[in-house]
């Protein structure tokens, strides 16, 4: 990717939904697009405030690896991501749990990662590790090389079904293609079935 700020392009993207509200302040979790139809504390994406390097650092320690450049930069705008109601999720991380559903936080990677080098030792080999997950039909991984680049698992099978250059194309290519099933209001108009079907062959590079 050459964007040369692809945190700007990607919040342009979610900003559809924003009703004018600003994107920008990577310091506050931002709340796009309530949902009042699904509960009190549902909303369309949410963005949480952005990581220091010293909390990036932990990351790394979490998940044995270091954390590439372009993940960094994401991390810095962003601690995670829940996306589409959810059903597309970037892990971040998480000092302490809470139940409470009035507190935002994202879900954690390390629990995405304490069994992912035992479940998917070819890809742990490699210098991969989970960040994310995308939750239809079923729960498909996202995991992060070295070298910045992406891969979605089969939640199942295990096969990479797509592979991205890496968490902003990721990203952008997912809201690309599941903005049609929603409205700018949040309302859902698609099929699980089609989306299953979508993601399964369509987009990135197989």
């Amino acid at each position: 990717m050459t964007d040369e700020n692809p945190t700007e392009k990607m919040l342009a993207m979610l900003s559809r939904w924003s009703g004018g509200q600003s994107l920008n302040d990577n310091r506050k979790v931002r709340l796009i697009c309530h949902q009042p139809q699904n509960g009190a504390y549902a909303y369309l994406h949410r963005l949480y405030a952005g990581l220091s390097r010293e909390e990036i650092t932990e990351i790394e320690d979490i998940v044995g690896q270091p954390i590439p450049p372009r993940l960094f930069n994401f991390y810095r705008a962003t601690n995670g991501a829940r996306l589409f109601e959810g059903q597309v999720s970037v892990s971040g991380f998480v000092k302490n749990f809470s139940r409470d559903p009035a507190r935002e936080i994202p879900i954690s990677i390390e629990q995405d990662n304490y069994v992912f080098g035992a479940m998917r030792p070819e890809w742990h080999g490699q210098g991969y590790f989970r960040v994310g997950s995308i939750s239809v039909l079923r729960q498909d991984e996202i995991i992060c090389g070295p070298d910045d680049q992406l891969a979605v698992l089969h939640g199942q099978t295990g096969e990479a079904l797509r592979h991205y250059e890496d968490i902003f194309d990721c990203v952008e290519s997912f809201t690309r293609e599941m903005a049609q099933f929603w409205t700018l209001d949040g309302d859902f108009i698609g099929d699980l079935e089609v989306i299953d079907q979508l993601l399964l062959g369509v987009g990135g590079t197989a």
